[in-house]
C-alpha cells in the first residue's frame, strides 16, 4: 500500500481497499490473452497466485480534486502524468 502527494496538494493513497484512486489498465491485446483461458483469473494480492493484478499493463492513480492522472509502469515512480485540459 502506498500514498503520494498530488501536484495540486491532495494526498492520494491506495491504503483502503476498495478505493477510488487506483485503476488497473489492460490493453486490448492483454485482455484478449486473459480471456483466451477457460476462466478469467481472480484479483489477487499474493505473489504466489496468478491473478488479474499481475497481468495489467499500467496502474493509474486519479486525483479526485484536480482529475490529474499518474500512470505507473513497473515501478514506484509515475512514468507519465496527465493534467485535465477542460471538462
Amino acid at each position: 500500500m502506498a500514498s503520494m502527494l498530488c501536484k495540486c496538494g491532495e494526498r492520494l493513497s491506495n491504503t483502503l481497499c476498495p478505493n477510488d484512486i487506483e485503476y488497473w489498465v489492460y490493453s486490448d491485446i492483454t485482455m484478449d490473452k486473459i480471456c483466451q483461458n477457460a476462466t478469467i483469473p481472480t484479483v489477487s494480492f499474493t505473489p504466489e497466485t496468478d491473478g488479474l493484478l499481475d497481468k495489467n499493463d499500467y496502474e493509474v492513480w486519479r486525483c479526485p480534486k484536480c482529475k490529474r492522472l499518474y500512470v505507473f509502469e513497473d515501478g514506484e515512480k509515475a512514468k507519465y502524468v496527465y493534467q485535465l485540459e477542460s471538462e
